[in-house]
């Protein structure tokens, strides 16, 4: 069986590499959401606010949104998925905050909802390389991480060297994928002019070299410290005239910035603090170089996702990181690029790249270059590998609540609409059975094999219909057989109404796909065979939509959109359809045919 998935990505802080994913899913119709707690606006308005802006911000996404992701993983397992017994809602989980993966694949037996962890960034690994090394914290989420490795439904990780990292300390799943945090060209395709027109007025004429994004404590700050003022020092005034550098950051190292370039050309180097998502697109568009860095003892984190977003704006990425970090990987990947890699606190190297990058003929060459990185790159690239890795965790999934009580109302109502129906019309069952003895003979209920749910086989219940065939004879001699009595039961259905055995046994549903020939399932094509996917039922969606009025291809496509939409209301709906269906006498013979000709299959299975 095939499920589809219904994906809930979840980051308490919503926007940039997140809301892309999500983007770029809705232009095709694929049910994804996000799920935050902060916008991206009040995030950044927190963390420009210093200190005290950013304890709140981390306070609000480390302690309220894991409350509300459950919450919302419980609703997507109880009600967003009712009406659609194949689908399985799957959690995408972002470690923001880093506890967070830990805490949804622990509750999973209460929400049921698969909990594929986003390996974004990776703690303890993080504090470590930030110098805050806690030996009982390090062993406990050591623990931690191994054992959400061993029980998560799939791991996602936004890089090689992180992945690797990661698996020789913690260990490895059997369903591992990485996807970085990648960005969309298209994003960055008619950006309207939306900065400040002081600073836009001010960047014309410029080489704009920028840094976006936060500047913590895995960032490499000194070698830009050191390194700006005295590249700019060595330009003339003609010179500095058309350079400038731009600081669209937050974080503890944009605040150092700040105070060591107050006084240090002034006219050359601009803070603009966090830039909501138009003036930043359109700060990347109008950035020539875009900045990227890395701390010595981060190389094993990820690549911040400001590179690809850089990269996909067509910005020459310069990048102060470990050579073997991912970030470093990125930028060697095109031609020429080992020659924007700087290692941390090499100061010359970082102004020889400045001072070249003022030559208009190398940067032209560079964005040549990088054009073919960000085709690679662009989100739209790994979308199948995204759909590939929620299609591995839907099919191993639980039913999801929904589900669950969806099939316990249905098979309850079964027991006790079939009950009710047997006790009411024995009379007409007798009468019936009496009728066939006189009229046909022996045996007075046709009993066949056919396949149930899943395919596997039950035996069929009816009264019999027609005479009893002579040998070697197929479906065409029919009607042949159909007596004027057994015309008679068809059209009231009356031949049906032993399977209401069937459907107390749980053989059968009194709704579903109408169970046809065992050897019907060899031809049915990878769609067609989607109908046993479902109980088989004594009426269905093909019933009260043309019956046997319909070829088998209309019959299977009806069938299979049931399998793929049943619901309470959707069976109720074919009931009530049913009875009129059967007062009108509609649909009972085919075309060409007293009844169905055989299906002899239509297509070649994949």
């Amino acid at each position: 069986m095939h499920f589809s998935s219904i994906v809930k990505l979840m980051s308490s802080v919503g926007g940039g590499p997140m809301q892309r994913i999500v983007n770029e899913f809705k232009k095709e119709s694929f049910p994804i959401d996000l799920v935050n707690t902060l916008r991206p606006e009040t995030w950044r308005s927190l963390f420009s606010k210093g200190t005290a802006g950013r304890i709140l911000a981390r306070l609000i996404g480390f302690g309220g949104f894991p409350v509300h992701a459950f919450f919302s993983a419980l609703k997507a397992s109880a009600v967003e998925t009712a009406g659609s017994p194949l689908k399985r809602p799957i959690l995408l989980v972002t470690t923001n905050p880093f506890y967070l993966p830990h805490l949804l694949v622990l509750t999973r037996p209460l929400h049921r909802c698969g909990v594929i962890p986003l390996m974004y960034d990776i703690y303890p690994d993080a504090f470590e390389a930030a110098g805050i090394e806690k030996k009982w914290l390090s062993r406990f989420m050591t623990i931690a991480n191994r054992w959400m490795i061993k029980h998560a439904d799939a791991m996602m990780y936004i890089g090689d060297v992180s992945r690797s990292s990661a698996e020789q300390r913690y260990g490895s799943h059997p369903v591992t994928y990485v996807i970085p945090t990648l960005a969309s060209q298209a994003e960055f395709r008619d950006v309207p002019k939306a900065l400040p027109p002081a600073l836009s007025e001010w960047m014309d004429g410029r080489t704009i070299i920028s840094y976006v994004g936060n500047m913590g404590i895995l960032h490499d700050i000194e070698t830009l410290e050191r390194g700006i003022p005295a590249f700019l020092e060595r330009l003339s005034p003609e010179q500095r005239d058309h350079v400038g550098f731009i600081f669209a950051s937050s974080g503890p190292g944009d605040a150092r910035l700040r105070k060591s370039f107050s006084n240090v050309f002034p006219d050359n180097i601009r803070f603009t603090g966090p830039l909501p998502d138009d003036q930043w697109a359109d700060l990347l568009c109008r950035t020539e170089v875009s900045i990227s860095t890395l701390a010595e003892s981060a190389w094993a984190t990820s690549i911040p996702s400001k590179t690809y977003s850089a990269v996909a704006a067509n910005c020459i990425p310069l990048a102060i990181a470990p050579a073997n970090s991912d970030l470093a990987h990125l930028v060697q990947s095109a031609q020429d690029g080992n020659n924007l890699l700087i290692r941390p606190g090499d100061v010359d190297a970082l102004i020889a790249i400045f001072e070249r990058l003022l030559d208009d003929s190398w940067r032209d060459q560079l964005h040549r270059n990088y054009k073919s990185v960000a085709d690679a790159n662009d989100i739209s690239a790994y979308l199948e590998k995204y759909r590939d890795c929620f299609d591995q965790v839907a099919n191993a999934l639980p039913d999801s609540w929904a589900t669950i009580a969806y099939h316990a109302a249905k098979r309850c109502f079964d027991i006790a609409a079939a009950g009710a129906g047997l006790a009411v019309i024995w009379p007409v069952l007798l009468g019936t059975a009496i009728a066939v003895k006189s009229k046909l003979g022996d045996p007075i209920l046709f009993r066949q094999m056919r396949p149930g749910l899943d395919c596997k086989p039950f035996e069929l219940l009816k009264f019999r219909s027609m005479a009893n065939a002579p040998e070697n004879t197929d479906a065409s001699h029919d009607g042949e057989r159909l007596s004027d009595f057994g015309k008679k039961i068809r059209a009231l259905s009356i031949d049906e109404l032993p399977t209401l055995l069937n459907v107390l046994r749980g053989d059968m549903s009194l709704v579903g796909p109408r169970p046809l020939l065992m050897s019907y399932l060899d031809r049915y094509d990878n769609i067609q065979i989607r109908r046993q996917w479902a109980k088989p039922g004594i009426t269905g969606w093909a019933q009260v939509n043309g019956r046997n009025a319909l070829d088998w291809n209309e019959k299977f496509a009806l069938d299979v959109w049931y399998v793929e939409h049943a619901s309470c209301l959707l069976d109720l709906k074919i009931l009530l359809k049913t009875i009129s269906t059967v007062l009108n006498r509609t649909g009972i013979s085919h075309n060409n045919s007293a009844t169905m000709p055989e299906f002899m299959g239509n297509a070649t299975k994949g």
